[in-house]
């Protein structure tokens, strides 16, 4: 009797597992992801995470249309641009609940305030990319005209970025850690500007684009179990990054085992105040009219089209 109960809860285990493909990009962005599979949050609720890794964005969309993946590790606004097409798509849960995306300038440089930029060289990681469209938002807000009162320069990623701050191309630039990171505290070449991790800087711009887990509407359909799950583990996953930001730390070493701890530590120090689970509709209408602004979607996108609010209640758990 023993072994047939041992053989039926092995059997019930087996059948519990569900693989379930998540393309993503591996960066700070979206750590959380990495941290639900290597501590364990995944494969509790039943899920086996299978990582497919993309360049950005536009391709773990792309991915997710065609099938080839199940899930997306990508930005909040993805779904408002599926639904402008016509395709259902839809925000599970928050990786992290602000724009990641932040200003570094040179040490030395005297701005105080963003219309101090005026005559600066900023760069961003290429043309249309979201540092690009957070940084001509942040400078239009301001009433500076983008490549007019400042120059906006694609300098590509971490070690170009980088390489143009200290060979004086630009004097500082948008971006994500841990490029900023590297830039301010192994490099000192330059320090934190204006940053919506830590709330500064205008609303619109701290909500325009943060990191959510997102699955096409027939995939929640097919699997709304499996779904339910995906958002059960980050949740649990947040709560245990914001209590205990060392076991986020060793995943990062994991992750990228050629920076030291400290960059790791330092980043994990700042971003473990974005780490909650909840897309509120203030967000994802603050996000639809920025992306307006800017001329990503069209018309304004009901908060219930993009955000899969029969999980609502488990961010909160």
């Amino acid at each position: 009797m023993a072994l047939l109960a041992a053989l039926l809860i092995s059997a019930h285990g087996a059948e519990a597992q569900q693989t379930v493909k998540i393309g993503t990009t591996p960066s700070f962005v979206f750590l959380p992801l990495y941290v639900a599979e290597q501590l364990g949050y995944f494969k509790a609720e039943g899920i086996t995470a299978q990582f497919v890794d993309f360049e950005g964005g536009a391709e773990v969309t792309t991915a997710m249309v065609g099938g080839s993946i199940d899930a997306g590790g990508t930005m909040v606004e993805r779904p408002l641009i599926l639904a402008e097409k016509g395709f259902g798509a839809k925000n599970l849960v928050a990786l992290e609940n602000r724009n990641p995306l932040h200003v570094v300038l040179r040490a030395n440089h005297p701005a105080k305030e963003v219309k101090d930029l005026k005559g600066s060289r900023l760069g961003m990681t290429r043309a249309g990319s979201g540092t690009d469209l957070s940084l001509r938002a942040l400078l239009k807000d301001a009433g500076l005209e983008p490549d007019r009162d400042v120059a906006i320069i694609a300098i590509g990623g971490v070690s170009s970025a980088n390489a143009a701050l200290k060979a004086g191309q630009v004097d500082g630039f948008m971006g994500g850690e841990p490029a900023t990171a590297i830039a301010v505290h192994q490099l000192k070449l330059a320090r934190y500007f204006l940053d919506p991790r830590m709330g500064q800087g205008p609303k619109f711009l701290q909500f325009m684009t943060f990191p959510t887990v997102q699955v096409s509407d027939r995939f929640i359909q097919a699997n709304p179990q499996a779904a339910e799950k995906i958002v059960r583990a980050i949740v649990k996953t947040l709560k245990r990054m914001r209590e205990d930001p060392e076991a986020a730390v060793r995943v990062g070493q994991k992750l990228f085992p050629t920076l030291d701890v400290s960059i790791i530590r330092s980043i994990i120090t700042i971003e473990k105040n974005t780490y909650f689970p909840q897309i509120t509709e203030e967000a994802v209408h603050q996000c639809n009219q920025a992306q307006k602004q800017l001329g990503v979607v069209k018309g304004d996108i009901a908060y219930d089209k993009v955000v899969a609010t029969q999980f609502k209640h488990l961010w909160d758990q």
